[in-house]
């Protein structure tokens, strides 16, 4: 704010003009006051009154400026300031001349006077001081300056002065109140166009909900913050035919109603209508799915309650899709993608309030589609790392980060998910490019803290001979120590030559990397691994928080994992609940959505600092 404002930047807040002048106004009045007095110094020698008065101007102007500066109460800081440095300067010009001490430069400095004055910014003062102005110079000329200035009497009508440059003085400070008064007036008619063009352009004329510009934008903070939400996108039934029975100015009413109707929905965040029929909300999400889906069934309730309209009754129907932030999308677009497929859904079939269901809207991209984009993506970097967060159970500290992959700016409907893309790079063979491409973009965000990355790592990794050596380089090539590096594998290599990914990992153990058993609970679980695998760390499933499992097989299990000597991490926290049960059970770290979402990495690097 303080750089914008220094540079000048342009603003449209009348507030941030008037404190700009003020701010420049003031750091010009002290170089004036020093020029000044500078003047008077050379001409007059140096006396303690100067240095006073030379020391009251720089305080006072300093104050106004740095209260310009800082935005703290600058207009009464330039209103008194203004005024005590006003009648200061009388005083002393009084003073001076009854002590036959006068100056010379006491009539620029009444000439300068009104200058000042309209830093006040206030007409009522400059009006105020009009009168003021004229009595202080009519009295001066008319009693001092036959002193100070060497006037003859006899040759010059001293009255008659002293009244010329009073109505002069009085004039010029009234010129500048009428000045001040009409710039009031402009500021206020300019602040009331700005905010009337920005309500026009944010808002629908006809229902005075947000526009669809405003309404994306108000998704994107949403998504930006990671704060839980939900999108719901709402198509109108059977509003044509009022249009055409009726015609278009009961329509237009029957719309207005719509968007009132939303407007006073419980816990609304924001609203939209997109044009023709369609209309679109945000709301707040929350852990119980049933008590969602009720919500979205009341509010198809009030938009489809019939509308009366003078002695007109009539009905509409709606379709009401709707998808849930970071739980049904990996992005903005795929959110509104999945929102917009549920409701067409509702729409070709009864169902007329319907959540998001992969299984049923998700129509997969082929295989051969993605095969044939991935190498070049990859190629391109448009599959980037993303970083979640792991945490220390009992401080809840971030100590580490899972690395996963996410595929950006894909060109296709929408972007793939790594349930689409990792089966064919591993397929493809492409797995080990795959991870160096997005740890050689990872390592740089982490080399300057202490947080250790997890990879996960297939079975087939690790029976490529060039993994090992693979991932030394990597981090040799980052100055990325290998103790940092926690490999992630999952029950899977029980079944793909154990015995050679032993070995894998223990020279991955031998370089320093900590092995991991990510998923240990889903399924089937050997216990057997427990013990022949060469194990630092347990994660356990997400599943056994399910209400399906009793609260003593999660403490079982993490009891197993520490006799054993295992760190143990929980899975899937959502909720301050479940994080807060997991701690009194003993585990030692967690990670879920609870303490934060992947996130792809920018190119600010200050990001990933500031969160964790």
């Amino acid at each position: 704010m303080r750089s914008a404002f220094l540079a000048g930047s342009k603003t449209r807040s009348v507030d941030d003009r008037i404190r700009r002048m003020a701010f420049w106004g003031s750091a010009a009045s002290i170089l004036f006051n020093t020029l000044l007095h500078a003047a008077i110094v050379l001409s007059e020698g140096l006396k303690l009154g100067h240095v006073f008065d030379w020391s009251f101007y720089s305080i006072i102007l300093s104050l106004v400026c740095w209260c310009s500066y800082k935005n703290w109460h600058f207009r009464h800081a330039v209103t008194f300031g203004a005024a005590a440095i006003y009648f200061h300067m009388w005083g002393r010009t009084f003073h001076a001349a009854t002590v036959d001490e006068g100056s010379i430069f006491s009539l620029p400095i009444l000439l300068f006077t009104p200058l000042w004055l309209i830093l006040s910014n206030s007409y009522r003062a400059l009006f105020f001081y009009t009168i003021v102005q004229s009595a202080l110079i009519f009295l001066y000329t008319n009693y001092f300056a036959a002193g100070v200035y060497g006037f003859d009497p006899d040759l010059v009508d001293i009255t008659g002065l002293a009244i010329v440059l009073a109505i002069l003085s009085a004039t010029m400070v009234t010129v500048l109140a009428v000045l001040s008064y009409a710039r009031k007036k402009t500021d206020r008619r300019l602040l009331a166009l700005i905010q009337e063009t920005e309500r026009l352009a944010a808002e629908d004329p006809l229902t005075g909900l947000k526009n669809r510009r405003a309404f994306m934008q108000k998704v994107e903070q949403a998504w930006q913050a990671r704060t839980p939400f939900v999108i719901v996108f709402i198509d109108l039934d059977r509003f044509k035919p009022i249009n055409d029975e009726y015609g278009h100015a009961i329509g237009d009413q029957v719309l207005q109603t719509i968007g009132k109707r939303l407007r006073q929905c419980p816990e609304l965040v924001a609203a939209a209508r997109f044009g023709g029929d369609e209309f679109a909300a945000i709301f707040p999400d929350t852990d119980n799915s049933t008590a969602l889906h009720t919500k979205m069934q009341s509010l198809h309730a009030a938009i489809t309650d019939p509308v009366s309209i003078d002695l007109i009754r009539v009905s509409v129907g709606a379709s009401v899709g709707y998808a849930r932030a970071m739980f049904d999308a990996s992005s903005v677009g795929d959110l509104l993608h999945a929102a917009d497929t549920a409701m067409m859904r509702c729409k070709s079939s009864e169902t007329k309030v319907a959540k998001f269901d992969p299984a049923l809207d998700d129509i997969r991209l082929s295989a051969s589609a993605i095969t044939e984009a991935f190498r070049i993506a990859l190629d391109m970097g448009n599959i980037k790392p993303a970083l979640q967060p792991i945490v220390e159970a009992k401080s809840q500290k971030v100590i580490g980060y899972e690395l996963l992959a996410r595929w950006v700016n894909s060109g296709f409907s929408r972007d793939p998910s790594p349930a689409d893309f990792i089966p064919i790079a591993e397929k493809s063979g492409l797995l080990n490019d795959l991870l160096w491409s997005t740890m050689d973009a990872a390592l740089p965000y982490l080399r300057e803290s202490d947080h250790f990355l997890s990879i996960n790592v297939s079975p087939s990794q690790l029976a490529s001979n060039a993994f090992t050596d693979g991932l030394s380089d990597i981090a040799r090539r980052h100055g990325f120590s290998p103790d940092r590096i926690e490999i992630e594998i999952t029950e899977n290599v029980a079944f793909r030559n154990l015995d050679d990914n032993i070995q894998t990992l223990e020279r991955l153990r031998d370089l320093g990397c900590r092995i991991v058993l990510d998923d240990f609970g889903s399924g089937y679980s050997s216990l057997s691994l427990l013990e022949e695998l060469p194990l630092d760390k347990v994660k356990l499933d997400r599943s056994l928080q399910s209400p399906h499992h009793k609260r003593g097989v999660l403490q079982a299990t993490i009891r197993l994992a520490h006799d054993l000597g295992f760190e143990c991490c929980v899975e899937g926290i959502e909720t301050e609940h479940a994080a807060e049960i997991v701690r009194q059970l003993g585990c030692t770290q967690m990670q879920g959505f609870w303490f934060g979402y992947p996130e792809v990495i920018e190119r600010n690097i200050h990001r990933l600092k500031a969160a964790s």
